[in-house]
């Protein structure tokens, strides 16, 4: 009787708000971020969003202010070369693995003037980073500098040196270097009674002073090969492009001498500056493991040298035609500069700020029992590729290097060819 008197309306049935409401609830990713204090901790994303997003609720997290400095390094890459998390681009088209993902929190860009960074906190995790670099060899450090650098780690943790608290051995529970020789805590305890009436502070600032000096402090490595199938290794840093064979660094490139970076499917070249004795201009060409690693290493170039040397960064492209029509990449480095970031910290920086400082001795009994750490971080360049234990002490990265800047023809084993080949993807310094 009902169904006689019902109005013939039709019905629907809203398949798409539902299905948009199941892939925002699918869309939702963990990501375990491994901390400096070896800590993983756990963040929520939505792969939808873009890597600043993530980026962001870390630092927010770790309440950085100076955060330029800082990024993610994705840790799941099963490649040679490490990435970082691009914060312009799309979380699901760099996390492609099933959720949850592994990253790790890092330092990427190195001053070379620990008097730049403004916040203790950042220099203290500048420091804390560095010690754990030694600590695993992954930061080559000659003795002598290992004794400095322990003293003033000592001095940052346990205070001024007392005969009555600190007997004999108290030592004897840290971990400061790989294999540490016999005499290694005496040398170390000795220097630390040298340090009285230094803080914490004082005593992390001299700590990133004194290794800034170390051969690779600051660099950030990538395997390569030079045309006769050599194996070397092209370190980016603030002051340049290095390239590293045998164990020594055999040449190094001041921005101010390089012309133009780029590279085509696997071959990355540097094009440098014509010399008064030269009749044209140089191109140096080596050949990465893939066309991932050759990207990578271009791209961090193109962020060393935008952070590093401009005032602020180069701005997108306006032109629609040549935004959407250009060949290659169109990568930018799109946060602050260095002197960006030295005047933001000036401003926003809080040089108040109370914090705890992860004790070493605890630490180090967890990292040396082979935790976390080497499991998350099994894809680091440091593995065991780069043995550099015995490369020498080097002046500070502003300072001029003579034997490596008179010629390029050092370096024997580098492919010079034809500046008239062209490219796919070039950036112009």
């Amino acid at each position: 009787m009902t169904a006689r008197f019902r109005l013939p309306a039709g019905r629907s049935y809203d398949v798409g708000a539902l299905e948009e409401a199941r892939e925002r609830q699918h869309a939702q990713v963990v990501c375990n971020v491994l901390l400096l204090d070896n800590t993983v901790q756990p963040f929520r994303a939505n792969k939808q969003d873009q890597g600043r997003i993530l980026l962001d609720v870390v630092y927010k997290h770790l309440e950085l202010t100076e955060r330029d400095y800082f990024g993610l390094q994705l840790a799941d890459d099963s490649s040679d070369s490490q990435r970082w998390l691009d914060p312009n681009k799309l979380i699901r088209k760099q996390l492609k693995r099933p959720s949850p993902h592994n990253l790790r929190f890092r330092v990427k860009f190195f001053v070379c003037d620990p008097s730049k960074l403004q916040e203790e906190y950042t220099r203290y995790s500048f420091s804390f980073f560095t010690f754990l670099h030694i600590l695993y060899a992954v930061l080559p450090c000659p003795q002598n500098t290992a004794v400095l650098l322990a003293s003033y780690a000592v001095q940052a943790e346990l205070g001024d040196y007392s005969h009555s608290e600190h007997l004999p051995g108290y030592l004897s529970e840290y971990s400061f270097i790989p294999n540490p020789p016999q005499d290694f805590e005496k040398e170390v305890a000795k220097l630390h009674q040298e340090h009285n009436g230094l803080t914490p502070a004082q005593s992390e600032f001299n700590y990133l002073n004194a290794a800034r000096t170390l051969e690779l402090y600051g660099v950030e490595l990538h395997y390569a090969r030079d045309h006769c199938n050599t194996e070397i290794y092209v370190g980016v840093l603030s002051a340049g492009i290095s390239v590293y064979k045998d164990r020594v660094r055999v040449n190094h490139f001041p921005w101010l001498k390089i012309v133009k970076i780029s590279f085509k499917s696997k071959q990355f070249f540097i094009q440098l500056r014509k010399e008064l004795t030269d009749y044209r201009e140089s191109l140096l060409g080596f050949n990465m493991m893939n066309y991932r690693a050759c990207k990578n290493l271009w791209k961090a170039c193109v962020e060393h040298h935008t952070f590093f040397r401009l005032e602020r960064p180069v701005p997108p492209e306006r032109n629609l035609f040549l935004q959407y029509f250009t060949l290659g990449s169109k990568f930018r480095y799109c946060g602050r500069t260095e002197a960006q970031s030295v005047q933001y910290g000036k401003e926003r920086g809080n040089k108040n700020r109370v914090f705890a400082r992860s004790p070493s001795k605890p630490l180090v009994r967890r990292l040396m029992s082979g935790l976390d750490w080497e499991t998350v971080s099994r894809n680091s360049l440091s593995d065991d590729r780069l043995e550099t234990q015995s490369l020498p002490n080097r002046s500070p990265p502003d300072s001029p290097d003579q034997n490596n800047h008179n010629s390029v023809c050092e370096y024997d084993n580098v492919a010079f060819l034809n500046t008239e080949h062209s490219y796919s993807k070039i950036c112009n310094f």
